[in-house]
């Protein structure tokens, strides 16, 4: 494995590939971007009993089954059509795939990879119980329940055989948008009701209610995970931007405590948040790939992260979804525009985040010339940060008039940070072609730096 990884590690340097910003304590072993005119959503992972590893990527026409054993070279082996709709979520069980769309008349797909690598096949569509849509799944493998937002609830599933579901019962609960199960407990995400309720499931057949918290003011209850011995809950906030990623001891339902709360950015979105052993993957949106030491619950540590969307997007855009359970350390994230990312994180490996290497870090600030330039439809600039502070990227045109902010958060020290301008202003209005000026703006821990340089849009 070491040996492998060095040489992954020294063709990255030798490609120069173009998604270097931010990279912190974790490899990229490739992006996958088979449908860039659809766009993605969600993802998830599954280990063939051959040991091959294989990854689900939410297109928004259907589902992507893309065999990533040999990481560097990913490739896709199946494509299971859907209705279309933004939204996608995908569960495995035993040797199939549920896929479900926040679209009606879809129902929960049952996909059958025992024929991988060769081919996956559509072998039911189960619409029991009313089941048009649903926004988001979870399987219960231990028990071979599958939980779905939806039908006024939850809807409560069995998979003991697991290609023809069979709903046994519905969970009334509020405004649900998101579900996970663990030991004897359920946990659902209540949206727009600000909460999160906790129900025993020993006999899903008859769930009971055993606790319910809000969210602190108000925040959209998005998604929730819980740790690998059911003490802690970790959730997250979509809406409104800037809701912090929380987590909770739940060890008395009826008295969540929170423990600790972490967000990239004070101005940024996170998305979904999935837990293995004592770290947090959290697929922040814009911020990216972001991985969270949680062995202390009262004191969350960053260890890891990776920006695989580094323009400029609506808070909505970036990384949607992550899976880390490959006993191999392979890491998955899906990107609505880029697509499916690989990557390697290993735990034992993390360095310093506050004291980076010397050598790493740029002796001075550095704005680059944009390129290309004159440039249409994007362009890239680039710059270095020899030491952590506020950082500001603005956008003017010829006349002075500020056209858009690229950047304004506080930023680690590091080089080749690297910010992509689609030639739109603030509202997401293209501008008209012309010269323009890009400034950069710094207040550093120990110095300042501005300068200014131009640049020319040609429609």
């Amino acid at each position: 494995m070491k040996t492998m990884l060095n040489k992954l590690f020294l063709l990255m340097l030798l490609s120069g590939f173009a998604f270097a910003q931010g990279e912190i304590n974790l490899t990229l072993l490739s992006n996958f971007d088979p449908y860039p005119s659809i766009g993605y959503n969600d993802c998830w992972g599954y280990t063939a009993p051959d040991g091959k590893e294989y990854a689900f990527l939410g297109v928004l026409n259907g589902t992507s089954v893309v065999n990533i054993s040999d990481p560097l070279n990913p490739v896709e082996v199946g494509f299971v059509p859907s209705n279309t709709s933004t939204w996608n979520d995908i569960k495995t069980y035993d040797h199939y795939a549920y896929v479900v769309i926040d679209a009606s008349g879809n129902g929960l797909q049952v996909i059958d990879l025992s024929d991988l690598p060769n081919s996956v096949s559509l072998v039911n569509t189960f619409t029991g119980g009313g089941f048009a849509s649903s926004h988001n799944i979870f399987i219960d493998e231990n028990n071979a329940i599958l939980y779905a937002q939806g039908g006024g609830g939850v809807r409560v599933i069995s998979l003991a055989d697991a290609a023809n579901p069979v709903q046994l019962t519905t969970i009334s609960a509020p405004s649900v948008h998101d579900v996970f199960a663990t030991g004897d407990r359920l946990y659902v995400s209540e949206g727009w009701q600000f909460s999160y309720s906790i129900w025993d499931v020993s006999d899903p057949t008859i769930p009971a209610l055993l606790g319910r918290f809000n969210t602190p003011s108000s925040g959209y209850a998005h998604n929730a995970w819980a740790t690998d011995d059911g003490n802690y809950l970790m959730t997250t906030e979509e809406v409104p931007a800037g809701k912090t990623v929380k987590l909770w001891d739940v060890q008395d339902p009826q008295n969540a405590t929170l423990m600790d709360d972490y967000i990239a950015t004070a101005t940024s979105r996170p998305h979904n948040v999935h837990i293995k052993g004592q770290y947090a993957y959290l697929a922040h949106y814009c911020d990216g790939l972001r991985i969270l030491d949680i062995s202390d619950p009262s004191n969350i540590l960053e260890v890891a992260s990776y920006d695989t969307y580094p323009g400029v997007g609506s808070n909505y855009e970036g990384n949607w979804g992550a899976f880390p359970y490959f006993n191999s350390g392979k890491v998955l994230a899906s990107d609505r525009t880029y697509g499916l990312f690989i990557f390697y994180f290993d735990g034992a490996n993390i360095t310093g985040l506050d004291d980076p290497p010397a050598q790493n870090l740029p002796s001075e600030f550095q704005l680059a010339q944009n390129y290309p330039n004159p440039f249409n439809p994007a362009t890239s600039i680039e710059y270095n940060l020899p030491e952590s502070g506020e950082v500001m990227l603005d956008i003017f045109d010829i006349t002075g008039k500020k056209v858009r902010t690229l950047v304004n958060q506080r930023q680690t020290a590091g080089s080749q940070y690297r910010i992509v301008w689609d030639a739109t202003d603030e509202n997401g209005k293209a501008v008209s072609s012309g010269i323009y000026f890009y400034r950069l703006q710094v207040r550093g821990e120990t110095a300042s730096f501005s300068q200014t340089k131009r640049m020319v849009y040609m429609r």
